[in-house]
């Protein structure tokens, strides 16, 4: 009987937890009960995508932050040594250096870091890769409402 109690409460705990992540928690939030490593390279990324400009919004979906510009653009995930980027139209960027990857995904391109040391390495090709993706989804958007 206390197995089937152990296991009733985890059930409860999950869905308390993932209510939490839908209804109450914001992405800073969330950024700040990340471990260290984690915490920063997020940081500087979320200030990246905020560079973009007044259009971009953020919210937690599928339990991690995501980044809209005109429409999703990017999302950062924890991993556990460190943090997945990911661009949501990532297929369709000019990514000269092959440092996205597919992992068998149609649209998406990832690329991980496990340091702030090895994203500020990054930095210009990272920050290229966000304004192709920003300009990518304000031209669609445009398209699409003027198709309507």
């Amino acid at each position: 009987m206390d197995k089937l109690w152990q296991n009733i409460l985890t059930f409860v705990m999950n869905i308390v937890r993932r209510l939490y992540y839908y209804c109450v928690m914001n992405v800073r939030q969330f950024i700040n009960d990340q471990p260290a490593p984690q915490r920063e390279i997020m940081t500087v990324l979320r200030s990246w995508v905020f560079d973009l400009g007044q259009h971009v919004q953020e919210k937690i979906s599928h339990q991690i932050p995501y980044f809209y510009f005109f429409g999703p653009l990017c999302y950062v995930n924890p991993v556990s040594d460190g943090i997945e980027f990911g661009l949501l139209k990532g297929h369709e960027l000019s990514d000269d250096q092959k440092i996205l990857e597919s992992k068998g995904r149609k649209h998406v391109r990832s690329v991980a870091f496990s340091s702030v040391a090895e994203l500020e390495e990054n930095e210009e090709l990272i920050r290229r890769l966000l304004n192709e993706a920003a300009i990518l989804n304000e031209y669609l958007d445009k398209r699409r409402r003027k198709n309507k």
